[in-house]
């Protein structure tokens, strides 16, 4: 009898120690699988308080949108292709309005977007600055900030839905049909850039990807 019960308590100790071991190892990790939000990123870019970035906009005299953008927000990431590059900046201090309000303010864009679905546009003479509330990361504003050229020849034009009508977009890409053209293409070949997500550029179908050149991807198109 007393040899089952130091089996028994033998095994009692084995699990505890076995469920101690797994249990830590999963609060530590982070990444695709973990279904905290919070852990979603593994090293989001150190981030001024508040104050400092407003600050930052309202005393810059630049006339550029990446030197604003870049000497307010952090970098997270670039994806850039052999057809144009998107070079993504991130805050948790601002909500998306304040951002869009925060730069339209500073440099005034020649058309702004409606607001919906947490995404919103500018878009400036050689540029697009897109923003979008990330679905990974509560509190994330991702701020791309895309040359024409990158959305002219990667973005799907189902992204602008709600947002740009067509006829606008045609018209800022400096063509008569581009998105008529581009969406033809994209529903054929299925790899169209869908906007950025925490694991790199999405593509516009479910297996599409655009990576970036960040520790989180190695290139457009090299997938996961």
């Amino acid at each position: 009898m007393k040899d089952y019960a130091g089996l028994f308590i033998v095994i009692i100790i084995a699990v505890v120690i076995a469920f101690n071991s797994f249990g830590s190892f999963g609060d530590g990790s982070k990444g695709m699988s973990g279904s905290n939000a919070e852990d979603t990123y593994e090293d989001l870019p150190s981030e001024p308080p508040r104050s400092e970035i407003l600050e930052s906009i309202e005393q810059s005299n630049t006339e550029s949108v990446r030197v604003l953008l870049s000497n307010s927000f952090p970098q997270l990431d670039t994806v850039e292709t052999d057809e144009g590059k998107s070079e993504i900046f991130m805050t948790k201090e601002l909500t998306m309005p304040e951002v869009a309000e925060e730069i339209e303010g500073k440099i005034e864009p020649e058309e702004v977007s409606e607001r919906e679905d947490g995404k919103q546009v500018l878009v400036y003479p050689d540029e697009f600055v897109i923003l979008q509330e990330s679905d990974e990361e509560p509190g994330l504003i991702l701020i791309e900030l895309s040359s024409d050229e990158f959305v002219r020849n990667n973005y799907s034009p189902s992204f602008f839905q709600g947002l740009l009508a067509y006829t606008l977009l045609n018209r800022m890409l400096g063509s008569n049909d581009w998105a008529e053209r581009r969406e033809s293409r994209c529903q054929s070949g299925g790899d169209c850039y869908g906007g950025y997500s925490m694991y790199g550029g999405s593509g516009s179908d479910s297996s599409g990807s655009f990576r970036g050149s960040s520790n989180r991807g190695g290139g457009p198109g090299s997938g996961k």
